[in-house]
């Protein structure tokens, strides 16, 4: 089962992520921020990264961090804010993919499972 990071300071959509993984066969692991992301990271093995890009520490910070200490972590953003210079940004800068929230789930598991093929 592929273990993937979910990164988000929104308490109840970090939980519904969590519920949602787990039902579709991941194991889900969580952070609030940056800072618990990279010791998470740093502890245990992440298949995917799932991270808000709008949250305290930036969730474009934590993937240039990520790159450096785990260049081949597949690193997924999402967002609330529909602009297309956030999914260049988010793409320029490494990531794997990049999803508007409120994300259907569909999209969320075929996102994931082609990073966990990576």
């Amino acid at each position: 089962m592929p273990t993937i990071l979910v990164v988000e300071d929104d308490t109840p959509l970090r939980q519904a992520l969590m519920t949602v993984l787990a039902a579709q066969g991941y194991e889900p692991r969580q952070a609030e921020d940056v800072p618990s992301a990279l010791a998470r990271i740093a502890a245990e093995p992440i298949d995917v990264v799932l991270s808000d890009i709008d949250m305290p520490g930036n969730g474009y910070s934590l993937l240039t961090k990520i790159r450096e200490v785990r260049p081949g972590t597949p690193v997924v953003l999402m967002t609330g804010i529909e602009e297309d210079d956030y999914g260049r940004r988010a793409l320029d800068a490494g990531a794997s993919a990049y999803l508007i929230k409120p994300i259907r789930m569909s999209v969320l598991k075929a996102t994931l499972d082609r990073a966990c093929r990576r």
